[in-house]
């Protein structure tokens, strides 16, 4: 039951585990200042879904964006370059199919959900890596009233704004975290997340709840319920929440920024928010609404 929805995990959370700093400063939203900085920077804890819900950003989000000179994603969304640069890391290695990686019966089971839930992503199913086939459908499960994604949004809207747009990490970063998880993984990962849809779709929909009410600590524990290997979690947290940190440093440094990354990197003892106090900022939650 527990490998199905490491899925959602992956593509929705990440996050560690670490409730006692932050279970009364719930909040997606920080403001950062202090230890030599000229101006004031921000951190947003986003979401990689289409959900309106996670729309109503509220009044301070939008303050925040606009008084910064720059907005910094996990990565820079904006650059078309790169991500086409990067498009052939999805795919399968060569001679290899979904198909020949799971039995028949297990093969015609993710078809049929494919045909029937995913459009036209279902003829990708022989040609991207699993893992990816996987995040289409946790994206799936939720309501998608908004033509983009909320990481995407806010990168358009800043750009929209005159602000300067990057990311903290690499696309080439990214893919080797995921890349950890072999091809058959990650298709015993994708049968098991078809066989129990259903409970899937109702752990996205709390995790969207959690999110919705800014309980940081709450999804900590949640991940921490379903956790992958130790290497695996470390590569994809806490080792790059500390060159998140770095990098973080510098920008702010040079200017103003809004930091929109993925919710689950704010929480816990290695987390953005504590990391960053830790440095010597201070790091005050920010009521949105």
């Amino acid at each position: 039951m527990k490998i199905r929805s490491r899925i959602a995990v992956i593509f929705i959370l990440f996050v560690g585990f670490f409730t006692e700093a932050h279970a009364q400063n719930n909040s997606l939203l920080w403001e950062i200042t202090g230890n030599g900085l000229t101006d004031t920077s921000y951190l947003f804890g986003t979401i990689h879904i289409r959900d309106k819900r996670v729309f109503d950003l509220g009044d301070s989000t939008y303050y925040a964006i606009n008084r910064s000179k720059a907005l910094f994603g996990e990565l820079n969304l904006q650059d078309k370059a790169a991500m086409k640069e990067h498009a052939s890391e999805l795919l399968m290695p060569a001679g290899t199919t979904l198909a020949s990686l799971m039995s028949a019966k297990d093969y015609a089971m993710v078809k049929h959900y494919c045909k029937k839930h995913i459009g036209v992503y279902a003829l990708l199913m022989n040609k991207i890596k699993p893992i990816y086939l996987s995040a289409i459908i946790s994206e799936d499960l939720l309501e998608k009233e908004e033509k983009k994604p909320l990481d995407l949004y806010l990168q358009d809207y800043a750009a929209k704004q005159g602000k300067a747009i990057g990311g903290i990490e690499t696309f080439e970063e990214q893919l080797a975290v995921l890349d950890m998880l072999s091809i058959q993984e990650q298709t015993d990962m994708l049968v098991e997340q078809v066989k129990n849809i259903e409970d899937e779709k109702k752990l996205m929909e709390y995790m969207l709840q959690l999110y919705l009410s800014e309980s940081l600590d709450s999804l900590e524990i949640l991940v921490q319920e379903d956790t992958l290997s130790p290497e695996f979690n470390e590569a994809l947290l806490d080792a790059r929440n500390a060159v998140m940190v770095k990098r973080m440093e510098t920008q702010m440094k040079n200017q103003s920024t809004f930091f929109a990354v993925g919710a689950a990197h704010l929480p816990g003892q290695k987390g953005l928010v504590f990391l960053l106090r830790k440095q010597g900022y201070t790091v005050r939650p920010v009521k949105r609404k």
